[in-house]
Parts: structure tokens; C-alpha cells; sequence
């Protein structure tokens, strides 16, 4: 269902950098999202013109980290994620606030 509101590949790679205790390095950080080192580059140069990630360098390898700007971001998709997964386990989605669920009248 993600799928079908937002592009996959980018989400996972945001949410996975989400995680504080995790070292992640370029092609580890492709690995780990099912994506290309090509792709994982691209869109992680993308986001640091963006101000979503910043970049530490250590020796030949790059290491991306979201900024409090990327922190946000990634809260969010992991909050529609967790919506959506949700939904398919057969548990009612959340309705907005202020509203209950109502059933459909009764044909007469």
C-alpha cells in the first residue's frame, strides 16, 4: 500500500538512516534497503542539498546522517508505514480526530 502513495526505495532508505545506533556507510545502507550503491548515492546527494542528511567522510567511505530536519521526515513515514500496516492486519484505521466510525443506514 506504501507503494502505491510514495515511492519505496527512497522511504526505506530514510527510514533505516532513522535508527541513532546504526553506523550505516553507502553500499552497506544499499544493501540493507534492497537498492544500488548508484541509486543509494544519488539520493542521498539529493537529500544533502536538501538539508534531510549530512555526510561524514572516513577515509574512502561516506557516512550519511539525517538532520533534525530528516529526523521529522523519517517520523512521518514510518507513522504512515505503521498506519498502513495496520490496516492490512485487520485492525481498524485510525480515524481523524473528533470523528467516529458510523455504519451505512439501513435500506428500507
Amino acid at each position: 500500500m506504501l507503494s502505491m502513495l510514495v515511492r519505496e526505495k527512497p522511504v526505506r532508505i530514510i527510514i533505516a538512516l532513522k535508527d541513532p545506533e546504526a553506523v550505516w556507510y553507502l553500499s552497506k545502507l544499499a544493501k540493507a534497503t534492497g537498492t544500488t550503491y548508484v541509486f543509494v548515492t544519488n539520493f542521498i546527494s539529493k537529500m544533502e542539498k536538501e538539508g534531510i542528511v549530512t555526510m561524514e567522510t572516513r577515509g574512502k567511505k561516506r557516512f550519511p546522517k539525517l538532520t533534525e530536519k530528516g529526523m521529522q521526515i523519517a517520523a512521518l513515514f514510518e507513522e504512515i508505514k505503521n498506519k498502513l500496516d495496520r490496516g492490512k492486519a485487520g485492525f481498524p484505521r485510525d480515524l481523524p480526530t473528533g470523528q467516529t466510525e458510523t455504519k451505512a443506514p439501513a435500506q428500507q
